[in-house]
């Protein structure tokens, strides 16, 4: 059953296809009033194959109607050099040419369909010899072409069909080998990815929070003994921390490729945690230069 949404009314395409063949039907219905009159054309099924059947007979029949109006006028065109070069000549030898005009065989009359057809095949309507001369020359000139522009498209056909050849191995491999198949649980260690990583967004924020901290409370008073060995003590939580951190996200290594947002996230994570080692090594280097002091 058609669907609403196909209708030439709501589709676009089904409007045009619509058009299309009311027009190719308009051109069929045409062509066989013209073949049939005075007689009515008649009745047949109309359906898309008749459709197509018909196209094709009217193309074939305006294509020899087309042939033959050529040979039609080369033939007129003939008989008028000949008229003409009759005229100009001696009437003794017009008369001789009109009794052979009158008394030609079949095989001269032959002879002259010969020369009709010649002239149409090579595309003028002249009889010049040397102007069908010229048009054999051009024509084996563009048969030449057309030979070499065959070769190269069979070689690039070969060429397509080895890499079409390629494509359906690796298409093959694709399916069938064990290294692209996807795990059975992926959708549940995708989940567990996502849940890990934003406990170490979370994770990250406090610690960054924490830095920021200390970093004012650096700045606005001299530090302690007891300040000091906080801070180391700090120090080394955070390094285990971040141990712990570097621990998690290695465990993230090797995510399938179609993941992309783990990926991204994990790059992410990556450039925070790489920020966050830096601040620690400052803040222990800023400890340590303190305690010596």
């Amino acid at each position: 059953m058609e669907s609403p949404l196909d209708s030439p009314l709501i589709s676009p395409a089904k409007a045009r296809q619509a058009a299309i063949q009311a027009k190719d039907w308009a051109y069929i219905n045409s062509w066989l009033t013209r073949k049939y009159s005075p007689n009515p054309v008649p009745a047949f099924e109309r359906n898309e194959d008749t459709l197509k059947a018909l196209l094709a007979i009217a193309a074939a029949n305006d294509a020899a109607d087309e042939e033959a109006t050529l040979v039609h006028r080369a033939r007129e065109e003939v008989v008028r050099a000949y008229k003409a070069r009759e005229e100009a000549e001696d009437p003794r030898k017009r008369e001789l040419l009109e009794d052979l005009e009158a008394h030609l065989d079949d095989k001269g009359a032959a002879s002259l369909d010969d020369l009709a057809e010649t002239a149409v095949t090579l595309g003028t309507l002249s009889t010049d010899t040397t102007e069908l001369g010229h048009s054999i020359m051009e024509l084996t000139r563009e048969e030449f072409d057309a030979a070499d522009q065959a070769r190269k498209i069979e070689a690039l056909q070969a060429y397509l069909d080895r890499e079409l050849e390629s494509l359906k191995q690796q298409i093959e491999e694709l399916k069938t080998h064990p290294a692209y198949e996807t795990a059975p649980d992926l959708s549940a260690q995708t989940a567990e990815w996502t849940r890990s990583t934003k406990l170490l967004i979370a994770k990250v924020n406090e610690y960054r929070d924490r830095i920021a901290s200390l970093q004012r409370n650096v700045n606005t008073k001299g530090p302690t003994i007891e300040d000091l060995m906080v801070e180391e003590e700090n120090v080394i939580r955070i390094k285990e921390t971040v141990k712990m951190l570097e621990g998690r996200i290695r465990s993230f290594h090797g995510l399938p490729p179609d993941v992309d947002e783990a990926k991204a996230e994990y790059r992410r994570l990556e450039r925070e945690l790489h920020q966050l080692q830096q601040q620690r090594d400052q803040m222990f280097e800023s400890v340590i230069a303190k305690d010596r002091r």
